[in-house]
């Protein structure tokens, strides 16, 4: 660790980060409703002095009177070598006694502390960190607090319309662990149409729940046969039809999520989808099946050895940690930013496992070592003089 990046890490104020976090949480900040966390992190910037922009974001069916922006901190020269990017908005809460916000020792509970306030929390203290410590510039930097994440990356979008870099770090939740690959995800709503008939007489008519039920069984079955089976993951994430009348359901829906790893692309899962429609179409040849994609947003793997990710390496090192690139395992506004034409790597602190749980929480000393890791990668890419 050279002495001048050690300056700069003395002043990270980790009763401030705690704060900044916990208040950040405290906020209900759910999809197309963000603005109360935004607004917390803009309070923070304000207090240290640091300039902000604010990019409106329409929401769809709205209008930009909904008042919904991205925040936006631009520093050093531009165009910017490098961006962070992160949001604040957060799945909808399902049980607001389990999802409360609470500490207990040194982990923080609630929704939103791993997905992923406890990211822009530790940004925001790293940036205010660097500016105390008076850090010049070389190549610029961008930070990005956007909305929209968990519904469909609408703020991305609209950040991507006006700023990117050619490095760009996406603070999700992995353990710190740097993923420099990408899973794709498939997001489709299957039908089944059958024919109504009384309850008593069931072989009168034909269920399209029956024929449903063997669809996504069938969808099972042939991913677990796929060439890639081992790394792609099936979820039926919802399952609804029939009546509460006395009949055989003549209507039946379902929604599937699919994440398949790298290299793994939208035809692929077509594929899976209508091999196990055939095979349900066998046993119940009456039924009308359908499926609609909803979502595709395209994997991606980065090579290892790729230069732009050489600060990133170092800045581990500097920090003491193991730099030993994995994959991302969801989704993500990655997608958006590879497509684009940059290097997005995956890396924040919390775990993906309790994210969208009633029992998520994050560990406050990986967020203090997150906003020390996220300073080191600001330093090597941004400040550190070169040669």
């Amino acid at each position: 660790m050279t002495q001048s990046l050690k300056d700069i890490l003395e002043q990270i104020n980790d009763d401030r980060l705690v704060e900044l976090l916990t208040e950040a949480v405290a906020q209900y900040s759910p999809s197309f409703a963000e603005e109360p966390a935004m607004e917390v992190f803009a309070s923070q910037l304000a207090q240290a002095g640091i300039s902000y922009l604010r990019q409106p974001v329409e929401t769809p069916g709205g209008t930009m009177g909904d008042a919904r922006a991205n925040l936006i901190v631009q520093l050093g020269p531009t165009p910017p070598a490098f961006m962070w990017v992160g949001h604040v908005d957060t799945v909808p809460m399902i049980d607001e006694e389990e999802q409360a916000l609470r500490r207990e020792d040194d982990v923080l509970h609630g929704l939103g502390t791993a997905d992923m306030k406890s990211g822009c929390a530790a940004i925001v203290e790293a940036v205010t960190a660097l500016h105390e410590a008076g850090a010049e510039f070389k190549h610029g930097l961008c930070i990005a607090l956007v909305v929209g994440e968990e519904e469909y990356g609408d703020g991305a979008e609209a950040l991507l319309q006006a700023h990117t870099a050619p490095l760009v770090v996406i603070g999700e939740p992995t353990g710190l662990t740097p993923c420099i690959n990408h899973y794709s995800y498939y997001e489709c709503r299957l039908s089944a149409r059958g024919t109504r008939a009384h309850a008593a007489l069931p072989e009168v008519g034909a269920s399209a729940i029956h024929a449903m039920l063997e669809w996504m069984q069938q969808l099972l079955q042939v991913g677990s046969e796929a060439e890639f089976a081992r790394q792609l993951t099936i979820n039926p994430r919802e399952i609804r039809g029939g009546a509460d009348q006395f009949v055989v359901a003549e209507d039946c829906e379902a929604a599937i999520d699919i994440h398949a790893p790298p290299g793994v692309d939208r035809t692929e899962v077509d594929g899976l989808i209508e091999m196990a429609m055939l095979r349900a179409r066998e046993t119940h040849p009456t039924c009308r099946l359908e499926y609609e994609n909803i979502f595709w947003g395209p994997g991606y793997a980065n090579p290892a050895d790729h230069p732009l990710l050489t600060p990133l390496s170092a800045a581990y090192g500097a920090c003491g940690l193991a730099w030993e690139p994995v994959a991302f395992r969801s989704h993500s506004d990655g997608s958006l930013f590879h497509q684009s034409g940059a290097v997005p790597v995956i890396c924040g602190p919390g775990r993906l496992e309790v994210a969208h749980t009633r029992g998520e929480h994050v560990a406050l000393e990986e967020v203090r070592r997150a906003a020390r890791l996220y300073t080191a990668m600001i330093y090597e890419a941004c400040v550190k003089q070169e040669g």
